[in-house]
Parts: C-alpha cells; sequence; structure tokens
C-alpha cells in the first residue's frame, strides 16, 4: 500500500490537496498501514494522459529512420550508408528518378503513412513496377527489416508517450512483427498499452485477454486513406481529377463483425471520406457500438445515424489540413465536426495518431482550444473518456480507478517532473531516467 501526500490533485477543473492511497496499482479509498509513502511537497496531479489512437511501433520507427520534413532531406539520402534508407516525413517527391543511382533500396514513406516512395531498387526487392505505393502494399515494406529493429522501435515509442505524459495508448502495432514477438513487448511495456491488432482474421487471436498491464481489446481495419495521399475515399473526386479515392474495407468485413459481436470485441475503422463512412454505416447496420477512427469529412444525412458509434478524433488535423482540403470539394460537407459531436453526446475521445502527428498532449489541446473546446473538457477527453471508448477505469484519480498519473511543478501544468503507472515511478524528468 502506497501513500501519496502533499499534493493538488485535480478533480474536474479544479485542484484540491489530499492524499492518493494505492493497492496493487489501483486507487483506493484510504488506508491503515501503508508500506510506504511518497512526499510530493505541493506539486500538482492529473490523471495520465491516455491517447485513442496511435502506434507505438510506428512512432518509434519514425525516432530511428531518417526525418524527411525538412525539403532537403535528399541530401540526408545521399550521404547515408545504411544498406536499407529508411525516412519518413515527406509531402510531396517532384522528382521521382532522383535516387535510382542508390544501390541499395531507399522507401519513405509519407507523412501520413498512407503512400511509399520506391527507388529502382527497393522496387526490384519488393516486387513492384512503380515508385510510389499504396495502403496495403505498404506491409510488403515491414517484412524487410530484422526482428531486432522492431523491437528497438517499440521501446523507442513506449519511451516516447511516457516522456510526454502519457501513460496508455489505444495502439495498432501487427505490422512487421510476428504475433509473438507483440505479446512479448506487450508483457513486458511499461506503458498501458490496449492494443487493437490490425488483421481481417481475427478468428486466429485471443482478444480480452491481459499481459503485463496490457490488453488486446480490438480488432483495426482500414476503409480508405488519407486526403494528403488522395486515397480517403469521397463521394466526389478530387478536385481536376477522376480519382474517388480508395475503398479497402475487406470483403470479409460481415463476418469480421459477426466474430466481434460474438467475443465482446470492439472493431474499430479508419474511415476519413464522406463515402466510406456512409458505406460504413450501412455495413454496421444495428451494430453501432463500435469506432471510427478520423471521421473527418461527414454528410449531413450521415450524422444523425452516427450517434451511437464511438469516435477517436484528431482536433489538430483541422488545422494541419487546411492546404490539403483546397484539392477537395467539401460543399455539403461537414468538417471536422468533433465540437458538435461532443455537445451532442456522442463518445468521442482525443488522440494524436503518431507518428502521422507529435504526440504531445499539449499539442493536441491547443488545437481542442481553437475549435471551442473547454481546457477542462478537453482534458477529460484526453483521460477518462478514453477509458469510457473501452470501458476500462483509468483517466480519474478516484478509488478502483487505475494508479496512472502524472506530476507537475507547478499549477500552470507547464514543467512535467514524473509519470506513475500502475502506481510505479516510470519516468522522472529530474534523472530523465525512464
Amino acid at each position: 500500500m502506497i501513500k501519496i501526500k502533499n499534493a493538488f490533485v485535480w478533480d474536474n477543473g479544479h485542484f484540491f490537496k489530499k492524499d492518493l492511497y494505492v493497492k496493487n496499482g489501483i486507487f483506493v479509498d484510504d488506508c491503515k498501514k501503508c508500506d510506504y509513502e511518497i512526499d510530493l511537497e505541493g506539486k500538482y496531479i492529473l490523471p495520465g494522459f491516455s491517447d485513442s489512437h496511435a502506434h507505438v511501433l510506428g512512432v518509434g520507427l519514425s525516432k530511428l529512420m531518417l526525418n524527411l520534413n525538412n525539403k532537403n532531406f535528399q541530401d540526408e539520402i545521399f550521404s547515408s550508408s545504411e544498406e536499407i534508407i529508411l525516412g519518413r516525413g515527406w509531402t510531396e517527391i517532384s522528382d521521382k528518378y532522383l535516387f535510382d543511382s542508390i544501390t541499395r533500396p531507399v522507401i519513405l514513406i509519407r507523412i501520413c503513412g498512407h503512400v511509399a516512395y520506391l527507388n529502382k531498387y527497393a522496387q526490384k526487392i519488393l516486387g513492384f513496377n512503380d515508385y510510389f505505393i499504396y495502403e496495403n502494399d505498404l506491409e510488403k515494406i515491414w517484412k524487410l527489416l530484422p526482428e531486432e529493429y522492431y523491437i528497438k522501435a517499440f521501446k523507442t515509442g513506449e519511451y516516447e508517450f511516457i516522456s510526454k505524459g502519457i501513460t496508455s495508448v489505444h495502439s495498432d502495432d501487427l505490422h512487421g512483427i510476428t504475433f509473438e514477438t507483440l505479446l512479448k513487448l506487450l508483457n513486458d511495456s511499461k506503458l498501458r498499452i490496449y492494443e487493437k491488432l490490425y488483421t481481417e482474421t481475427p478468428w486466429n487471436y485471443e482478444f480480452n485477454k491481459e499481459y503485463g498491464i496490457s490488453k488486446i481489446f480490438g480488432i483495426k481495419l482500414f476503409a480508405d486513406g488519407s486526403l494528403g495521399g488522395k486515397t480517403a475515399f469521397l463521394s466526389r473526386p478530387y478536385k481536376n481529377s477522376k480519382n474517388y479515392g480508395t475503398y479497402i474495407l475487406p470483403e470479409s468485413f460481415e463476418s469480421i463483425l459477426d466474430f466481434a459481436e460474438k467475443n465482446n470485441v470492439q472493431v474499430c475503422v479508419h474511415a476519413i471520406g464522406d463515402e466510406a463512412i456512409s458505406r460504413l454505416i450501412e455495413l454496421f447496420g444495428r451494430f453501432n457500438n463500435h469506432r471510427i477512427i478520423h471521421a473527418q469529412l461527414i454528410k449531413e444525412k450521415d450524422f444523425e445515424k452516427l450517434k451511437n458509434f464511438k469516435f477517436s478524433v484528431q482536433p489538430h488535423f483541422y488545422f494541419e489540413d487546411q492546404e490539403i482540403l483546397k484539392n477537395i470539394d467539401t460543399s455539403g460537407l461537414m468538417l471536422y465536426p468533433f465540437k458538435r459531436m461532443f455537445e451532442e453526446g456522442y463518445l468521442i475521445s482525443f488522440s494524436s495518431d503518431g507518428p502521422v502527428s507529435p504526440v504531445d498532449p499539449k499539442y493536441i489541446i491547443s488545437s481542442a482550444l481553437k475549435l471551442g473546446f473547454s481546457f477542462v473538457d478537453s482534458i477529460k477527453l484526453y483521460t477518462e473518456y478514453s477509458g469510457n471508448m473501452i470501458n476500462e477505469k483509468i483517466g480519474l484519480l478516484k478509488p478502483n480507478y487505475k494508479a496512472d498519473f502524472i506530476v507537475f511543478k507547478d499549477k500552470n501544468l507547464e514543467k512535467l517532473e514524473a509519470v506513475f503507472i500502475n502506481g510505479e515511478k516510470v519516468y522522472d524528468a529530474l534523472t530523465l531516467n525512464p
């Protein structure tokens, strides 16, 4: 039993000086005899942030790859000595022949994660005959890398989330690694991970089983791609083209949904374009207690039909996508209607979609404030509402909830000092040692 004393504790937008008690990783009412005490000396405690849709492995991979966010990234590629040159973050590659002189595979992932560039050498070893590949074809890339690389990437991603005050993530990591390796990583993780398996054959796996402090709870599927990659599925073509995007929900969706319903498994579908969402509503039918990830463009006539779904949304995408939206006929569509969803009682929760965007709660919350959310509601939507999505007791500093919390030096919440997960300190900013 642990007593946490002398701290100011967040409760619905206010800080109150009170003690917290932890037993076996859970907050409890009180303790008559504590094993030891933690004196926080007037510091401020928030519930740990919970990212309801991100990619722990992907965030780690992006840290190990070349960063292609700068316009002169080609200089780094030509100077790289890696056997496989991997990078992520570009928005446009104007000269697709530029890297053909490199006699090693050059594989560059677009910032959205839905498009990849391959030089001629990479095309040859992967069996493609095009410089750009899309959506499911990217899975072939991950088979090139050794398992040790993924293990390192996962640990790197885990630390990146924890160091930002994120104590749990609804993640999507079955890409490149074996299921057995994923289970080991989940079991060893200090970050609380709620894993949704990217699979079209969920009956081959076991769900709702705990691995350490983590758990596999759901299935991840794609209905379409990204707006930036022009693969989000729209009801009207992208401007100056005949391209409507791509619709990639598997033909076995009905069987997957039937399995999920029988086994109490949540189906989480990536859907950005308005037409993808329309079709998804029809396919879900009366089973509407599942989750839609993103939901950036919605037809007005579809809005009420979405009332009983759950949503992982990214308020920052509204601002990041302004240039991209110039390529789309948005007349008659609801754009990023997250505030209206919240006001009308839809169950939404905030997420970063890292590594597409920074996994920094301050970044996401600042965007939410610009969309009209209050600060208090933004905290709720990045903590307890993430737990509500999957009926997990996280995100509140109350008895019977998991003891995941973060400590700030002052009331302004500017300086993160420590992160506790399951009642254990896993990050201390003063020592920079997870």
